[in-house]
């Protein structure tokens, strides 16, 4: 656990910021009455500026790792390929869980009081924590391929039009199967209900389309398309590891006189 606690020091600084700013935005906003509505504006911008920048450091934080090689001492350790997984995505995942719990959250104050409100808050909850997941398999499953390119910045192209191509195909898959056709939308934050929200990877998208948890509807398919990316990414990881662990036992062998 040291390891792990390790890398957990060097992602806490950043995250604290994050979610501490959004706490903050969030308790003035319900607290002062006479900026009212600067504050509202102020709460929509930081929910994107601060939820694409944690985005962002989660997945240059893998991509330095995985493409880059850095973390030296991480790579020459003994560990497995799957612990050295969890040491590095361990709190990387649940730093960012929690900066998108904390604008989920205070964004449901602004959700229609209905008979739907508790199911709703419980599905983005829950859809919020595998989108979380979600990111960091995307970005190992991207940062893996991306490491057998040369040079920087075919690389970082591959990489980050890698993360474009896929979330952009998880959109027009959910839209194709879910007939979203016509459905008011809206990417980012708002400062009035801008309807219930869906996740392709790490992106939300709020709909306007009733919520409900029938398997045909955007808010179940969006879930399970995520999930997806989840068992490919550990399907990923296990063959990282067979092959580092085969790896290792020709090395043993070659050594034996």
């Amino acid at each position: 656990m040291r390891d792990i606690y390790t890398e957990a020091r060097k992602h806490f600084g950043f995250f604290l910021v994050c979610a501490s700013i959004l706490f903050g935005i969030f308790v003035l906003r319900e607290l002062v009455d006479s900026y009212k509505s600067v504050l509202d504006v102020i709460w929509a911008f930081a929910v994107v500026l601060v939820s694409s920048g944690a985005t962002f450091y989660v997945a240059a934080q893998i991509f330095m790792f995985l493409v880059l090689k850095r973390d030296t001492l991480l790579h020459l350790s003994t560990h497995s390929t799957l612990r050295k997984f969890f040491v590095k995505t361990t709190s990387l995942s649940f730093g960012f869980i929690t900066v998108g719990l904390v604008s989920l959250l205070a964004s449901t104050t602004m959700w229609p009081k209905d008979d739907r409100l508790t199911k709703a808050v419980a599905y983005a909850v829950c859809a919020k924590l595998v989108s979380s997941i979600t990111l960091v398999s995307m970005a190992w499953v991207l940062g893996a391929v991306t490491a057998h390119f040369r040079g920087f910045y075919s690389r970082l192209l591959t990489y980050a039009g890698g993360f474009a191509v896929l979330i952009g195909s998880q959109i027009a898959v959910l839209w194709r199967v879910a007939d979203l056709g016509g459905t008011t939308w809206m990417i980012g934050g708002s400062t009035s209900f801008a309807g219930y929200p869906v996740y392709c990877g790490p992106l939300a998208i709020s709909i306007g389309t009733p919520f409900s948890f029938k398997l045909t509807e955007p808010y179940v398919l969006g879930l399970g398309l995520n999930l997806i990316w989840i068992v490919l990414g550990l399907f990923v990881i296990l063959l990282q590891s067979r092959r580092h662990r085969a790896s290792l036992r020709a090395r043993w062998v070659n050594r034996i006189p």
